[in-house]
């Protein structure tokens, strides 16, 4: 079972938007913050990175797509983008089209 915002607020006896804010660093008293982090421990709430994401409309992702992944060339090239994208805090999500023109269409639609 998954802990929500909801689970921690009811243990920290305070709003969901009190406890956003709390946690994203937002106006709030100390004493409330350190509530809201006493309930997120004893809840063992773990923020969902996805939705976060989603809700800022910033997914953090970068879409790499190579025509043949056992060419050393884009195995290099799919390492270098990863390297760098992790290094930004971004992600990568990767497609091999293996040089098919119809995946490669696929890909671009």
């Amino acid at each position: 079972m998954s802990v929500g915002i909801r689970d921690v607020a009811r243990v920290a006896g305070v709003s969901t938007a009190t406890v956003s804010r709390a946690l994203g660093r937002g106006p709030v008293s100390e004493a409330v913050r350190e509530q809201v982090e006493a309930a997120v421990r004893a809840t063992g709430y773990r923020p969902n990175l996805s939705a976060r994401r989603l809700r800022s409309k910033a997914a953090q992702t970068i879409g790499l797509i190579v025509a043949d992944i056992r060419n050393p060339f884009f195995t290099a090239v799919s390492r270098a983008v990863e390297d760098a994208a992790y290094a930004a805090g971004m992600r990568v999500i990767l497609c091999n089209t293996d040089e098919d023109p119809a995946r490669e269409a696929m890909t671009s639609a």
